[in-house]
């Protein structure tokens, strides 16, 4: 490669990953503006008792979402180019914040489950958008790429919330709306600034000046979920995102009841070791991770922060002095922040080139159904079993994740580029 083939190769990865960074950035922004306040915008429509059962359904309802929509965009992304889903998915993502302005301003419910499920929809866009990292970048800078793309995700959830509180002092229906004018916003940055990344294949026939898409034979020969993970290597890393997010997610549920219960913390308080988990992401992802996957394989990182993650959820269960449950948080936070990225790198080395999107989009539907099944569980077992069985749980999953990870290690070799 020459040296000016090579700086326009990095011209066009460097927009490419400032769009996509941008994208899941304000797609986080979006969702840390309404969910810490969703039981302000429940309470008003339901009674007292019914309360807390609606805001649970409402967040499941975004995570069910974004599990049935992750895999279908990342499918049309290796068909259409990741460039058409990103924009359609942000101008989908405006539309349901707008929504949810309307819904809170009349108080009208089930507009607002509509508007939680068009988000968890649109929010799928994840898989392109590593799908269209994955297709700018070369192995080894595909990690710290990645990163980034987990550094946006980080930094999202952090303003979030901040940009949520200061905008609702002008009124409940102003938070989605500020996350409808952002991703307005990028909408039209995508659209201007964002090339088409997918592998375009040569026409078959002569006469054909362009690629015009699948044939209908084509699209019927397109994998089943049953052929991706018929290579085990992808079934495994399919199984490391379930297990990752089994243990996250623990986070959201039994860390604000057990801090509080044992420690009398405040919401106040929860809030700063929420901020702290972010903070990590934003620090490792964003700047350390390129040093890290250089001097260790991906499996090596993630049995790393596997091990890091199962001792922060024993320190979690086991504290007894308030300082163990901000050891706990930084733990769990440190090993997800090294964690994620490298799964996700991981998933796009071991799919075909022409199939990343498909894979990556099964990867981040998997994460999103063990989003949406394990809080419901996690809660009923903090009530009826035992405040630590939660951390239990999400400690035998960190433990799970961390054997996959060994015995994945030992079988690994290189994947294939080409189907």
């Amino acid at each position: 490669m020459s040296t000016a083939e090579a700086a326009s190769r990095e011209k066009v990865r460097d927009r490419v990953l400032f769009v996509v960074v941008l994208t899941v950035f304000l797609d986080l922004v979006g969702f840390g503006i309404t969910i810490p306040l969703l039981p302000f915008y429940v309470k008003p429509m339901v009674s007292e008792e019914w309360a807390g059962i609606i805001t649970g359904l409402l967040i499941s309802s975004y995570s069910f979402a974004q599990a049935l929509a992750t895999p279908v965009l990342g499918r049309l992304s290796d068909r259409m180019g990741r460039r058409s889903v990103i924009v359609l998915s942000l101008a989908g993502n405006a539309a349901s914040m707008v929504l949810f302005a309307a819904a809170v301003n009349f108080q009208v419910l089930w507009c607002l489950f509509v508007s939680r499920l068009l988000a968890g929809a649109t929010a799928g866009n994840l898989a392109a958008c590593q799908a269209a990292i994955a297709d700018v970048t070369e192995k080894h800078e595909r990690a710290p790429a990645m990163g980034r793309l987990g550094a946006g995700i980080g930094l999202g959830m952090i303003m979030g919330p901040v940009i949520g509180g200061v905008t609702a002092k002008i009124a409940l229906w102003a938070p989605p709306i500020a996350a409808a004018v952002m991703a307005l916003a990028d909408l039209v940055l995508a659209a201007a600034l964002m090339p088409e990344t997918r592998p375009v294949r040569e026409p078959e026939r002569a006469g054909h000046d362009a690629y015009r898409g699948p044939t209908r034979d084509e699209r019927r020969r397109e994998p089943s979920f049953s052929e991706i993970v018929a290579d085990k290597r992808v079934a495994t890393v399919l199984q490391m995102y379930f297990l990752t997010f089994m243990a996250m997610t623990v986070l959201n549920v039994a860390f604000p009841l057990l801090s509080h219960d044992r420690f009398g913390w405040t919401a106040e308080q929860v809030g700063y070791m929420f901020a702290i988990f972010g903070v990590s992401g934003v620090v490792i992802q964003g700047f350390l991770i390129k040093r890290l996957s250089a001097r260790f394989s991906e499996l090596g990182l993630v049995e790393t922060a596997a091990a890091l993650m199962l001792v922060g959820m024993l320190c979690a269960a086991f504290s007894t002095q308030p300082w163990m449950m901000v050891l706990a948080n930084v733990l769990i936070g440190v090993g997800v922040a090294i964690n994620n990225p490298s799964i996700s790198s991981l998933a796009s080395k071991y799919a075909r080139e022409d199939q990343r999107g498909t894979v990556l989009g099964y990867a981040q539907s998997t994460g999103s159904w063990a989003r949406t099944i394990w809080p419901a569980t996690w809660g009923f077992m903090y009530n009826r079993v035992a405040p630590i069985s939660p951390f239990l749980g999400a400690a035998a999953g960190a433990a799970l994740l961390l054997g996959v990870a060994l015995v994945l290690h030992k079988q690994d070799t290189p994947a294939p580029e080409q189907g």
